[in-house]
């Protein structure tokens, strides 16, 4: 292969890597600048075009802030519903390695908890109304929304009861505590998942390895050629 054509084959290499790290980002919906009020939702969500538009199982991070004004909460609580089918708990259908949910399908978090990240499938986005999920709160404002295509379900979801859930919103009481503590030298990694080397990250835009490794062969290619015409 002459050298100019390597040069051409790098340079399209090159944009096949940009193009890659640009459709991995997520999109971000906004959904509320405010407090919608106790166990209220301001219908404001992801609609289900916008869901279907993913082509698939999508991942959700939601992006929270708590809310206390008066120091009185006791819980703080998300739980993602069809807002147009009753708003009807969709956390049943969900997958998460980190959620912690009661029962009766409330996402329970801590007051230091910044974000949600689970896993909805594409079976229940066929079955949503127009306007989508969104997200019912309890002293819990969900600013926004991002999403993007999920390279496959997480895990089950680790289930609580009423009181177990208002202790761990409120520090008194860790559900996962003792599995992390059995047979492992580090328990704050235990519960983490494993990474992903072949997924680009939304925040970071990092490529796949596997395209990365493809640009790096044929740029050695380049070099290979170089010298053989010296």
């Amino acid at each position: 292969m002459k050298l100019k054509k390597i040069i051409a084959a790098i340079a399209a290499a090159a944009m096949a890597v940009s193009m890659t790290a640009v459709s991995a980002f997520a999109t971000t919906v906004e959904i509320d600048s405010e407090y919608p009020g106790s166990f209220n939702t301001s219908g404001k969500g992801i609609s289900k075009e916008e869901l279907k538009a993913v082509g698939g199982d999508v991942k959700i991070v939601l992006n929270i802030e708590v809310y206390d004004e008066y120091g009185l909460a006791d819980q703080y609580l998300v739980n993602p519903i069809d807002y147009d089918g009753g708003w009807k708990t969709q956390t049943d259908l969900i997958t998460s390695d980190t959620v912690i949910a009661k029962t009766d399908g409330w996402i329970c978090v801590t007051k230091d908890t910044t974000t949600v990240e689970f896993v909805y499938p594409a079976s229940a986005i066929d079955a949503l109304g127009d306007t989508g999920l969104c997200f019912s709160c309890q002293n819990v404002i969900v600013k926004s929304a991002d999403y993007e295509l999920a390279s496959g379900p997480e895990g089950e979801l680790t289930r609580v009861s009423d009181q177990e859930g208002k202790d761990y919103c409120m520090g008194k009481y860790d559900p996962k505590a003792g599995a992390a503590d059995t047979g492992s030298a580090d328990a704050s990694t235990a519960d983490a998942p494993a990474g992903d080397s072949a997924t680009t990250s939304s925040e970071t835009g990092n490529v796949p390895a596997a395209v990365m490794v493809s640009v790096m062969a044929v740029a050695g290619a380049a070099a290979v050629a170089s010298r053989k015409r010296k």
